[in-house]
């Protein structure tokens, strides 16, 4: 049975980026050294017409609502989450067609799988029942496991995917088993049908609560909650600045759009899940802030750093039991904005400050930076300052956005909390500065490569963004 226009339409941004996939892998196969040069390019003029085709999805007066049989759904949050993810792979494009360059490691593959990772990526945002989901996370992780160890030369680059791919396999092993358990009780793989069972029969069997703590040591594992967290580290160190800006941000925004939709859409999330919620958010935010503050690899900083930042979103999630559905949408939407802005442009400088072969990405190396090229200096500023959470930047309202969900909804402890934490973070995101422009280097330091024109750009788009978004009204 075919579909209609309408579907077609509504999934265009999908079809746009699935497209361009096997173009650049046809190219790769043809043309080899003129489609490799082509690559980066095409790659970004794929991306830029998704990117186009969802925003003229979000500003259509009515949303297509559920497809196929309701195995997906298109609406303003899953839209919203396709821009986020299509602005990770933009930048990730940039960072990496400089990066690659450098290293002598321009491929079409590696463009054609990040274009995989993300219609990974909209599967998976999209999706309304587990089948769907399943799917398109694993398109995801799959791409994302190669592009780890993309550089399979480097013993850094092999560890990381390996750990990345072994841990990985847990993870969906885990997931897998808990759809199976929750079809088993219900019947059904798709959300909303779940749901009315559960509610109609008032269910609250060990096999429910069985399957759905199974689906959470899956989904923790992918958005990297503690326990669940500890191949963060070592994935984001040891493979290319570029691909781990794409890991920590493109890949962990659609992961938590579908944790937020399915645990809102097929569960109601009862309080027992509220509280559950509430205990993951305290241990991922103290436990990745106190192993930021000890680590002197900015990369494995930021890594750190990216598993506080997903406690944070847990605390919008733990709200989520009495919260409106759409608030709680809209405050993980925009913090992922947030994040993903500074986060991969931060990444993407330190690529740029390394030098070939990331040789130096420890903070001491740092020393003077910011006083020999000041402007670069002041976009990774910004950046700290955002993920810090200070004001006027977009890190701030994200925040602000997240912590009065649980306030207002009365969780004023775990809010408390989760404040401290943020003066906690404040340390280390500052000590990167301090070590940009108030400490000097004791000896002459090579100058990192010469930036490329977009590149610079995308840093000073990143940096503005970070500065502006906060003011910007938000889709829905």
């Amino acid at each position: 049975m075919g579909f209609s226009s309408l579907e077609f339409w509504a999934l265009l941004p999908l079809w746009t980026v699935v497209v361009g996939a096997l173009a650049l892998l046809f190219l790769e196969v043809s043309l080899k050294e003129e489609g490799r040069r082509a690559a980066p390019v095409l790659t970004g003029t794929f991306l830029i017409a998704s990117l186009a085709s969802t925003f003229h999805l979000l500003s259509a007066r009515g949303m297509p609502g559920p497809l196929f049989h309701g195995t997906v759904v298109v609406d303003l949050f899953s839209l919203t989450m396709e821009g986020i993810c299509l602005l990770s792979a933009l930048l990730t494009c940039v960072f990496s067609s400089w990066y690659l360059k450098q290293e002598k490691a321009v491929t079409g593959e590696y463009y054609a799988l990040l274009l995989l990772a993300v219609a990974g990526m909209f599967t998976l945002v999209l999706a309304a029942e587990f089948l769907t989901f399943f799917v398109g996370l694993e398109l995801m992780s799959l791409a994302g496991y190669v592009l780890a160890g993309y550089f399979r030369v480097k013993e850094r680059s092999t560890e990381a995917a390996l750990k990345y791919f072994m841990l990985g396999v847990f993870a969906s092993a885990f997931l897998l088993y808990g759809i199976a358990v929750l079809y088993g009780v219900s019947g059904t793989t798709h959300f909303p049908d779940l749901r009315h069972f559960l509610e109609k029969e008032n269910t609250s069997s060990v096999f429910v609560e069985m399957g759905v703590a199974l689906l959470l040591v899956g989904l923790g594992f992918k958005v990297a909650l503690v326990p669940f967290h500890g191949w963060a580290p070592d994935v984001y160190d040891g493979a290319a600045a570029p691909v781990s800006a794409f890991l920590s941000t493109g890949v962990k925004a659609a992961a938590f759009g579908a944790f937020a939709r399915l645990f809102a859409e097929a569960f109601g999330l009862p309080g027992t899940w509220s509280g559950a919620f509430a205990v993951l958010a305290v241990l991922t935010m103290t436990l990745g802030n106190l192993g930021a503050l000890v680590q002197t690899n900015v990369k494995r900083l930021l890594a750190y750093s990216s598993v506080a930042h997903a406690g944070y979103l847990m605390v919008g999630l733990a709200a989520a039991s009495s919260a409106p559905a759409d608030e709680v949408e809209r405050a993980v939407a925009f913090y992922l904005l947030a994040y993903t802005l500074v986060t991969a442009g931060a990444f993407g400088w330190v690529a740029w400050a390394a030098g070939k072969g990331e040789l130096k990405t420890q903070v001491e190396d740092y020393r003077g930076l910011g006083l020999r090229q000041p402007w670069m200096g002041l976009m990774m500023a910004v950046f700290m300052f955002s993920l810090a959470g200070m004001t006027p930047t977009a890190g701030f309202f994200g925040k602000y956005y997240l912590f009065k969900l649980a306030v207002d909804h009365g969780l004023v402890g775990l809010a408390i909390i989760a404040v401290l934490n943020s003066f906690v973070s404040a340390y280390y995101y500052l000590r990167v500065v301090v070590f940009l422009f108030m400490k000097p280097a004791e000896e002459a330091r090579p100058t990192p490569l010469q930036s490329t024109w977009p590149m610079g750009l995308t840093f000073f788009l990143c940096a503005l963004g970070a500065l502006a978004a906060g003011f910007l009204k938000f889709p829905f």
